[in-house]
């Protein structure tokens, strides 16, 4: 329980947005230095790894935790200060993503657990709201896939992006049963992942280029995750504007067109060569004209 004399984010050194893991690796950096056995003439080293664990235990406890916040305040003189409304926005809707992420796990407990990043979805030729990459990531001896959210894609609303992590469970899934679900690179998805999709409880559409890809959420499933939703929609305040197109420069013609000069010499040149300036001839000063 806490009391009035404890601040659990203080003893730990993190802001009170601080992520489970942020919490454990400061927990582990205090633990090691206060641990007792490394302090035996202090007498106080025992109360306070006892302090640091208990804060530990409560705030890596998502129940607990949120008991713990409901009532929280900031200890005098703590140096900890609360963050701003609008700070840690990125971060926020990542917390969000993940806990959506661990929610589709526990419905579904085939789905790996995986790296969510939001990155541009249209600095490519084709606009992409996702995608799933499998092996991508490292932590230990164990490869995690990788899931990728549009940042643009943001600005479509709390349903769509449910929609977009749905639709890149749905590869997940089918990875983990060796299933193989596109073809084309990826591009074109087949019947196969209609059926893992529809079993994720999303919609989707058949397109004669991409397959069974444009994904909506229906309100059954709209229903399931209403919580997420509504966490969803309030962290994201901000999304990322679109690439700027690239700009090709035009071609220049390489057909080669006859043309001759007053005097009849005759030369063959690109057609984009004679539009851009005349050639004269050496000989009689003429200017050389295609012929018609």
């Amino acid at each position: 329980m806490k009391t009035a004399t404890k601040d659990y984010y203080a003893l730990l050194g993190v802001i009170p947005d601080a992520t489970t893991a942020e919490i454990k690796k400061a927990y582990r950096g205090l633990a090691r230095k206060h641990h007792p056995d490394r302090n035996p003439g202090d007498p106080h080293a025992a109360a306070r790894f006892r302090d640091i664990t208990e804060a530990c235990d409560v705030l890596t406890d998502p129940a607990r935790r949120a008991a713990y916040d409901r009532d929280y305040q900031p200890a005098p003189g703590s140096t900890i200060i609360p963050p701003a409304a609008d700070s840690y926005a990125i971060s926020l809707v990542l917390r969000v993503l993940e806990t959506i992420w661990l929610n589709i796990r526990a419905r579904h407990p085939e789905i790996p657990a995986v790296v969510i990043i939001i990155a541009s979805g249209t600095d490519g030729r084709q606009r992409r709201w996702g995608h799933y990459e499998p092996h991508t990531w490292v932590t230990g001896a164990q490869a995690r896939p990788e899931i990728m959210i549009s940042g643009e894609g943001l600005a479509r609303g709390a349903r769509s992006v449910l929609g977009t992590l749905l639709h890149e469970a749905a590869h997940a899934l089918a990875a983990a049963r060796h299933i193989k679900d596109t073809s084309r690179q990826g591009r074109y998805h087949n019947k196969h992942y209609k059926t893992l999709a529809e079993e994720l409880g999303i919609t989707v559409e058949f397109d004669t280029t991409i397959g069974w890809s444009a994904t909506t959420v229906p309100d059954p499933t709209a229903a399931a995750y209403a919580a997420q939703l509504a966490a969803l929609d309030e962290a994201m305040t901000l999304w990322r504007l679109d690439e700027p197109a690239a700009t090709s420069t035009p071609r220049r013609s390489s057909n080669l067109l006859a043309a001759t000069c007053p005097c009849g010499r005759r030369i063959r040149a690109a057609a984009s060569t004679l539009a851009e300036a005349p050639i004269t001839c050496g000989d009689c000063d003429g200017k050389f004209e295609p012929e018609t």
